[in-house]
């Protein structure tokens, strides 16, 4: 009898030891397992650059003090510091960077480490900015987009021939109809196209419904946009709810094809620069705030113009 009362109070000491262990040691697991970090580019154009400071930021920094971190930047060098972590890339080339923290656990991220040749590249590629629908008479405004370009020729499908030589144009159709836009620039080899439909002459009541119902799209685009910006790091659910909603109710392409204009002067892909917004709340310093938002179409956004601001945390 003795004997069964030991062995029993040895398996329930054995049990409250495995207890207090679990205890112990799983909260910090799950803790880990919410760590991302994010790679800040510290010129603010939204490419990781040769020769670029390069910031390394922890989601959470409470999380992982008094814990060992070394970063692995993909290419044999070693980082081994908690805070202040910045590194400079000098090749061009796709890199994977893993955080291990405590030997326990880890985070991958690849980046795309590009030249000075190929952000030039990237930046110089005309595009037409403009809407894909308009009415018989409107006057319609055409703009093209991207660096290095110093001459311009507009062809707008209706006359058959260049129709004008600015950079920025107002042109108006005669006829309904499906026309083709056609920009030759001095950085291309073959000229860059742009469909558009013209709809027979409206009634100024439809014109009012039309100009309304871009307001709203856009406001609703600048709305979930905010919103991205404002979720922690943290949340990715929220960042793919938002994100999903504006791809799915609004795009008739690839979110990667969708180009993203940045305060007039900035350039990158949907994906790309909601990344950023989200990424950004890791940013100590400031905070992004949208303040206005145009697309190129009502029915089948390709371009969208952001005009932002940054917020002093």
């Amino acid at each position: 009898m003795d004997n069964k009362k030991t062995i029993t109070i040895i398996i329930l000491g054995l049990v409250a030891m495995v207890g207090i262990l679990l205890f112990l040691f799983l909260p910090s697991k799950s803790h880990l397992a919410n760590i991302d970090f994010y790679v800040y580019d510290t010129n603010d154009n939204f490419h990781y650059e040769v020769n670029e400071r390069l910031e390394l930021l922890v989601n959470d920094t409470a999380a992982i003090k008094g814990k060992r971190l070394i970063w692995e930047m993909g290419n044999g060098d070693t980082l081994m510091r908690n805070t202040d972590v910045s590194y400079t890339y000098r090749k061009a080339g796709k890199y994977l960077i893993t955080l291990k923290i405590d030997g326990k656990h880890s985070v991958n991220k690849y980046i795309k480490v590009i030249s000075g040749l190929e952000h030039e590249a990237i930046d110089s590629i005309p595009r037409i900015n403009g809407v894909s629908e308009g009415y018989q008479g409107e006057e319609l405004v055409f703009s093209a987009e991207g660096y290095g370009m110093d001459t311009w020729l507009w062809e707008f499908g209706e006359s058959g021939t260049v129709d004008a030589y600015e950079q920025q144009v107002v042109y108006s159709y005669d006829i309904p109809g499906e026309y083709t836009i056609s920009l030759q620039t001095n950085t291309t080899k073959y000229p860059v196209k742009h469909r558009i439909t013209i709809l027979p002459r409206f009634e100024k009541a439809e014109e009012l419904v039309t100009v309304d119902s871009l307001v709203l799209v856009q406001n609703d685009i600048k709305k979930h946009l905010q919103a991205i910006a404002d979720a922690k790091v943290s949340q990715k659910s929220v960042y793919y709810e938002h994100t999903n909603y504006i791809r799915n109710k609004y795009f008739c392409i690839d979110a990667d094809q969708v180009v993203v204009v940045i305060n007039d002067e900035k350039y990158n892909d949907f994906n790309g620069y909601c990344q950023g917004l989200h990424f950004l709340e890791s940013n100590r310093k400031k905070r992004v705030s949208i303040d206005d938002v145009k697309i190129d179409d009502l029915n089948c956004v390709k371009s969208i113009h952001v005009t932002q601001s940054y917020i002093e945390k």
